[in-house]
C-alpha cells in the first residue's frame, strides 16, 4: 500500500549512523541529529533500505578512503532507497509516497564529459552522495531530485539498495567498457564479494561462459549454486593454469579483477590473445608490476573505470522487474548496528551484499 503524506511527515529529529572521527567501526555512534529539510530541487527521502560498500562507506569511515570534502561529523550511506517524504521548491514529476533509490554519482554539468554528453562516472569534477554529501544511514536524507530514480512496482527497497553502487559499477564494466557478449569467456576475481557476485550473475545473464575465482570452499559452492561453469581458489597457487586449463589452453577472452596487487597479474596469465581485462577497484593494493612485452604481444587491452551511470541503475532496475536479474543479498542489519555490519564485511564472511534496513528498528535508546 503506498505511504500517505501523513504516515510520512517527519518531526524536527531523526536517528542516524554518525562518525565524529576516521577510525574503527567503534567510531560509529546511533543519536539524534535534526532532520534535514530538502532546499529548491530538493527532495527527503525516508530510508528503507541501504547498502554497505567496502571503499565509500567502510573504508571512507576508516581512513577516508583519499576523498576530499568530506565534513566531520559525518553520516555515510551512498546508495539508499525508500520513500519521498517531502518535496522541496521547483521539483517537477515527484510526489510524497513516491517509491525512489539514490544515484550516487553527482556530475557537475560544466566540465567536458559532462557537456560532451559522457555519463556521469566520466565527470571531472564529480561529487559522490554519501561521501562529499551526507548519506542514507539515516532515517531521513536529503538528495538532489536530480539524483533520483524511480522503482518499478516488482522492486523491492532491498534490492534497489543492493543495485546502487556493486551491480551498477559492474555492469557498466561487462555493458560499456569490456562489452561482453555470448561469446565470451569470462573470469570472475574475488567473486564471492559484493562486486564479483554481481559479475558472475551479469556475466551469465549476457550469455557468457563464467569461471570464477575465490576463496572458502563455501564460497565456491555458492558460486556453483549461482551458475559459475567452474570455480577456483586463489589460495592455490597454480590457479592461473588451472583456470588456463578449463579454456583448453586458449586463456579467456575477458577478465573482471578488483583484487589488485594480489592477483592481478596472475589474471593476466589467464587472457588469452586479444583479451581484456576490466577493472574499477584494488581491495588488496594499487601498485602492480606488469610485463608489458607479453601485454602488446598478446594485443591484451587494459579497460579501467569507476562507477556506472544512472542508466545503468535504471537498465538493473528493470531487470530485476523482469525477473531476469535476482540481486543476493548476503547480510541484513538493522540501521542502528551499522557497526556491526560493517565488520561483517571486513572479515570476509558474507556472499553477496550486506544492506542495512530502517523498518523495525527499535525505538531510540534515550542516551
Amino acid at each position: 500500500m503506498t505511504p500517505s503524506a501523513t504516515d510520512l511527515t517527519p518531526s524536527a529529529m531523526m536517528r542516524a549512523v554518525v562518525f565524529d572521527r576516521h577510525g574503527a567501526s567503534d567510531v560509529l555512534a546511533w543519536r539524534e541529529v535534526p532532520r534535514p529539510e530538502p532546499g529548491p530541487g530538493e527532495v527527503l527521502v525516508a530510508v528503507r533500505a541501504v547498502a554497505v560498500n567496502r571503499g565509500l562507506d567502510v573504508e571512507t569511515r576508516r581512513t577516508g578512503f583519499g576523498m576530499a570534502g568530506i565534513e566531520l561529523p559525518h553520516i555515510g550511506g551512498v546508495d539508499p532507497a525508500g520513500v519521498v517524504a517531502e518535496v522541496g521548491a521547483d521539483v517537477r514529476g515527484l510526489a510524497v509516497g513516491d517509491r525512489v533509490a539514490v544515484y550516487p554519482v553527482i556530475a557537475c554539468g560544466r566540465c567536458a564529459p559532462c557537456l560532451a554528453g559522457a555519463g556521469q562516472n566520466y565527470c571531472d569534477d564529480q561529487r559522490l552522495f554519501g561521501v562529499q554529501t551526507h548519506g542514507g544511514r539515516a532515517e531521513y536524507v536529503r538528495v538532489p531530485a536530480s539524483q533520483l530514480v524511480g522503482l518499478p512496482d516488482a522492486v523491492s527497497f532491498e534490492a534497489a539498495a543492493a543495485l546502487g553502487v556493486a551491480y551498477t559499477t559492474t555492469w557498466h564494466g561487462i555493458a560499456h567498457r569490456a562489452r561482453l557478449t555470448a561469446e565470451d569467456t569470462l573470469l570472475v576475481m574475488g567473486a564471492g564479494g559484493a562486486c564479483g557476485v554481481a559479475a558472475v550473475q551479469l556475466g551469465r545473464l549476457v550469455g557468457a561462459r563464467v569461471l570464477a575465482v575465490t576463496g572458502p570452499g563455501w564460497k565456491q559452492d555458492a558460486l556453483r549454486e549461482l551458475g559459475a561453469d567452474a570455480v577456483f581458489s586463489y589460495r592455490d597457487p597454480d590457479w592461473p593454469a588451472q583456470v588456463r586449463a578449463a579454456t583448453a589452453g586458449r586463456g579467456v577472452s575477458a577478465a573482471f579483477d578488483n583484487a589488485g596487487t594480489a592477483t592481478l597479474a596472475g589474471t593476466l596469465e589467464t587472457l588469452g590473445r586479444g583479451g581484456r581485462l576490466f577493472c574499477c577497484g584494488g581491495t588488496s593494493g594499487f601498485e602492480v608490476s606488469l610485463n608489458v612485452r607479453t601485454l602488446y604481444r598478446n594485443h591484451i587491452s587494459l579497460l579501467f573505470y569507476m562507477q556506472g551511470t544512472m542508466a545503468d541503475l535504471v537498465r538493473l532496475m528493470e531487470l530485476v522487474a523482469s525477473g531476469e536479474l535476482d540481486p543476493v543479498v548476503g547480510g541484513r542489519y538493522a540501521l542502528r548496528d551499522a557497526a556491526l555490519a560493517d565488520d561483517q564485511l571486513d572479515a570476509q564472511q558474507h556472499f553477496g551484499r550486506i544492506l542495512l534496513t530502517v523498518d523495525g528498528d527499535p525505538a531510540p535508546a534515550g542516551d
